[in-house]
């Protein structure tokens, strides 16, 4: 299972939300780039990077930042937040980004999901940001008519393997990732599960390794040393 420290990217800072709240936010490195080397130094084997900015107005607003980040360390980066155009997609491939994360848009818009998963699916994972079972879009302020489980169907269907399912309600909380619907998640055929939200402790990534899951982001717990890189890399040799 590959773990992906996070950074979110802020008016330039690296910050953590609380449950995805833009006005409650706590700065942890004046220069993303920083944060990036430094997870990158200690061992981290992929980065998990959303443009905050770009998630709340729909568009990439911090990617000079997200080319810096790919300039500067030797490992692969993922990129989400405001990925709404197919130029967008490009531009970032050509900075050097190895995997491109949609979210709102992959919710509204399905023949723009299907293009785009014909043109791009091995680079290309979609995110599935939920409070109570109900898809969340635009920086999370708006819920859409979808639920967890079909769109996450239909997105395997068409081709998209990676999917990240964050609960909302846990992020950034400390809370613990929502097993239960991870569970249902995994059990689905051919999908690579990437669970977000809530994740604590290593204790928390021993759980969601025994499920089988792809991979697992790392935010607050990480930035606040509830969880170490050290702890993370000990967790391969297990």
């Amino acid at each position: 299972m590959i773990v992906f420290p996070a950074i979110d990217i802020q008016k330039g800072k690296a910050v953590r939300l609380r449950q995805g709240v833009a006005e409650d936010s706590t700065v942890y490195f004046d220069d993303p780039v920083q944060a990036a080397v430094k997870w990158c130094d200690e061992g981290a084997l992929f980065l998990h990077v959303v443009d905050l900015d770009g998630a709340f107005s729909g568009a990439s607003e911090n990617a000079d930042v997200i080319e810096a980040i790919c300039d500067a360390v030797d490992i692969p980066v993922e990129v989400g937040g405001g990925i709404r155009t197919e130029e967008t997609i490009e531009d970032y491939l050509e900075r050097g980004v190895s995997r491109i994360i949609i979210g709102s848009k992959a919710a509204e818009d399905e023949s723009f999901l299907i293009d785009m998963a014909q043109k791009y699916a091995s680079s290309l994972a979609v995110s599935i940001d939920a409070r109570n079972d109900v898809v969340a879009t635009h920086g999370w302020v708006d819920g859409s008519d979808k639920k967890v489980i079909p769109f996450a169907r239909f997105l395997l269907s068409i081709g998209i393997r990676t999917l990240v399912y964050t609960d909302i309600g846990r992020d950034g909380m400390l809370t613990g990732p929502n097993l239960d619907m991870l569970e249902k998640l995994q059990q689905l055929p051919f999908i690579r599960l990437i669970a977000s939200g809530g994740i604590s402790s290593i204790e928390d990534l021993k759980t969601l390794r025994r499920l089988g899951l792809y991979g697992a982001i790392t935010g607050k717990a990480l930035y606040e040393g509830r969880l170490t890189m050290a702890e993370i890399r000990s967790l391969r040799g297990m």
